[in-house]
């Protein structure tokens, strides 16, 4: 991210702490004495408070190096201070808001780890909750897989093709305007093939495919200028059950809370096909907020602390762009599933 963009929603930043102190009724009328202002003692004890602090130091002197184009700093750390000293209240949660998005802003870039490299390409495991690149649709994002690889490597990296921004798993860059160019020709014929695992709602079947043509989603801002008037498009997804569970939690209208892991292998490419496909069949996945189950979503969050998508694409398949071989690229584990398999270990139902 550009020195400019950063000083330019730091700005934006500043203007709604203001807002959230106000807001929150902890805008401070009259300053704190010279002596408190000039004191190192923690918050809280006899000097300022978090609040003051705040108002009366971070918020001058953010105004000033932005002002005067003087080094930002490196890093942030508003929120933990923010829990230390004030009681976690509802009235409070816009201003946690702002300070969380500054943390956000001011974090360094995630190290994704490289599950293939060599001198023509590379591949790494994607986080959800970060975008691939700089989208219009985002426009206030501020760290993308793009930029990370670019850094971690120390040389530029081209897009062959994406991951939905809550979609985690195997993303592939070329190193080179020629791989780049011979790996998307790859993708547009159909040529690579990806596998994907999710986390859906309800028993499915032990295999099925989802033949179901899908009408183009435009996005008001990205795809402004694209038509609106196109006819459905083909759309193919198989998919085999790998496991199932009963969760003694009441959903309603039902007294426990069904679930299946999925393995899905997409036919055609079209946008948000697999969360479409899943969500047509009655399946939808879990954490999906536009195509989900609110009250599942929910119980993830609340119970079993699994925020985000259930979705993560495990696997792809290609010809290498110069050497001819096929090449097969995967991820071993995805932490966020792990983590709630080992909680559900004990709810999984027998094969019927």
């Amino acid at each position: 991210m550009s020195d400019f963009v950063k000083r330019k929603l730091s700005n934006k930043l500043l203007g709604k702490l203001i807002t959230a102190l106000q807001q929150t009724h902890m805008w401070q009328a009259e300053p704190p004495s010279a002596q408190a202002l000039a004191s190192q003692a923690p918050f809280g004890v006899d000097t300022l408070a978090f609040e003051q602090w705040l108002q009366f130091v971070f918020l001058p002197k953010m105004t000033t190096l932005i002002a005067q184009e003087a080094p930002l700093p490196q890093t942030m750390s508003l929120t933990p201070m923010a829990q230390q000293s004030w009681p976690m209240r509802a009235d409070l949660t816009p201003l946690f808001e702002v300070l969380l998005a500054f943390d956000d802003l001011y974090a360094p870039l995630p190290v994704l780890p490289v599950l293939y490299q060599d001198e023509h390409l590379v591949a790494v495991h994607k986080p959800a909750g970060l975008l691939v690149h700089r989208s219009l649709i985002d426009k206030y994002e501020t760290r993308f897989a793009m930029q990370a690889v670019r850094d971690q490597l120390g040389q530029q990296v081209f897009t062959v093709h994406r991951l939905d921004k809550p979609t985690s798993g195997v993303l592939l860059f070329a190193l080179s305007q020629d791989v780049a160019r011979s790996l998307t020709e790859q993708f547009t014929l159909g040529q690579v093939t990806k596998t994907y695992r999710a986390i859906v709602r309800g028993f499915t079947p032990d295999e099925g495919l989802i033949d179901y043509p899908l009408k183009e989603k435009l996005d008001k801002i990205a795809d402004k200028k694209a038509r609106s008037d196109k006819p459905a498009q083909s759309a193919i997804t198989a998919y085999k059950t790998l496991a199932k569970f009963e969760l003694p939690y009441p959903v309603r209208p039902y007294q426990t809370a069904r679930y299946s892991i999925l393995e899905l292998y997409p036919k055609t490419g079209r946008k948000h096909q697999i969360r479409r496909h899943m969500a047509h069949i009655r399946h939808p996945i879990i954490g999906d907020v536009n195509h989900g189950d609110g009250k599942h979503n929910a119980l993830m969050r609340d119970q079993f602390n699994f925020k985000g998508l259930g979705l993560c694409a495990t696997q792809i398949n290609l010809t290498h762009p110069v050497t001819g071989k096929p090449l097969s690229i995967g991820v071993e584990t995805e932490p966020r599933f792990d983590a709630l398999l080992a909680q559900w270990q004990s709810y999984q139902a027998e094969a019927q």
